[in-house]
């Protein structure tokens, strides 16, 4: 498939053999991949097969007869060629051996997996990732710098940021959109006289992961200090993941509970009600961690099989314990110009109460989509390629 990203190898391509059904190649490491012919039809990347601009495929294998190959051949540069038979068509398509080494899907293929999380607990007090802010503004190096502090610890904290109306989505808007909810595009997190949240008021809060009653909550939180002379209101961080492994170590069943039973969280206001059921803990097929969902202000009534309620409580509540240990807990005094973000479905985050008529203290936040950061780092190798 054509693609504006240059893919490279310096491996290199020291014999193939094909018979009609497909192409096998031995690399100069050892590597055998085979390709089946249908594959490398439908991945056709010439102007015929894909649109010459959008680069996205017109070829629809569906429409036509099954294809055998003809011939297969090395090229200059090792561009393997290959004409294609289908009925009384015929086709000639060319790969880079380094779109065929990126895309290799045979049994012993190295495998492109998820960034690999470096699970943490209070000492990354000593290890937080920081970065200046016209570092991550003007420069691909500090741009990439805070990515990987999002994509590796699952929080990074930006020092500098000026402390001026629209700041917060200017830096937000480095990565790609701001993802809007029912607060709007930002909010300010400060205490009200009125709150439809408990974010808005003075209270200490619980670590929690925003926006739990969403089917899919916010990916990346940012969370901006404007202003900070109160007495108490320091923020609090723990990394779930590394929670969530632990208790998985000590208490099979509770982990296995929280990962495999819903439980409810709903947010209601004058403007609004949303809710949705799903486990605390979400894992892929392969058991690793995907999600953390915890925020005790919005879960709502535990329903289930009457002979799990008291089991789920049992374990909730156990999980619950171990956040409140003080060796998971990252404790941090945001101070004016702090920018810090992480990981909202992994990094949990609360903050001790606070004496509202000692100072002021005001934060904003916004939201942004994993896909915008995963989308920012792969714009940065293209360029560095």
């Amino acid at each position: 498939m054509a693609d504006l990203a240059p893919m490279q190898t310096a491996r290199t391509i020291i014999a193939l053999e094909h018979d009609a059904q497909g192409v096998a190649l031995r690399w100069d490491d050892g590597l055998r991949s085979r390709f089946h012919v249908l594959w490398l039809r439908d991945n056709c990347p010439c102007p015929q097969c894909r649109h010459p601009q959008a680069l996205e495929r017109t070829f629809m294998f569906i429409d036509h007869t099954a294809p055998s190959i003809r011939s297969a051949t090395l090229r200059a540069n090792e561009v393997l060629e290959i004409e294609f038979r289908a009925g009384d068509e015929s086709h000639l398509s060319r790969y880079t051996k380094g779109w065929l080494r990126a895309h290799g899907y045979s049994e012993n293929e190295p495998r492109d997996r998820p960034c690999t999380p470096q699970l943490w607990d209070a000492d990354i007090a000593y290890r937080l990732p920081c970065i200046d802010y016209t570092d991550y503004m003007q420069t691909n190096a500090g741009l990439r710098a805070w990515i990987a502090g999002v994509k590796t610890q699952g929080i990074v904290l930006l020092r500098g940021v000026p402390r001026q109306p629209g700041q917060l989505l200017e830096v937000a808007r480095r990565i790609g959109p701001v993802r809007a909810s029912n607060f709007g595009e930002h909010y300010d997190v400060v205490s009200m006289p009125n709150p439809n949240a408990s974010a808005y008021t003075s209270m200490g809060l619980e670590l929690h992961t925003d926006l739990a009653n969403w089917r899919a909550p916010p990916d990346v939180q940012l969370l901006f200090c404007l202003k900070s002379s109160v007495m108490g209101g320091e923020s609090v961080f723990a990394d779930g993941f590394r929670v969530a492994e632990d208790l998985r170590a000590a208490d099979q069943e509770a982990f296995n509970l929280l990962s495999t039973h819903d439980i409810e969280y709903r947010f209601h206001d004058h403007t609004c009600d949303i809710r949705t059921s799903a486990p605390v803990i979400e894992v892929d097929r392969e058991g690793r961690l995907t999600r953390i969902r915890f925020n005790n202000w919005l879960r709502g009534v535990m329903v289930g099989p009457e002979k799990l309620i008291e089991p789920m409580y049992k374990a909730l509540a156990t999980f619950w314990r171990m956040l409140r240990n003080p060796k998971y807990r990252l404790e941090l005094r945001l101070e004016p110009g702090h920018l810090i973000a992480y990981n909202n479905n992994r990094v949990l985050h609360g903050r001790a109460p606070f004496d509202a008529s000692s100072g002021e203290r005001h934060l904003q936040g916004c939201y942004l989509n994993q896909e915008d950061v995963d989308s920012a780092l792969r714009l940065l190798e293209r360029q560095q390629a």
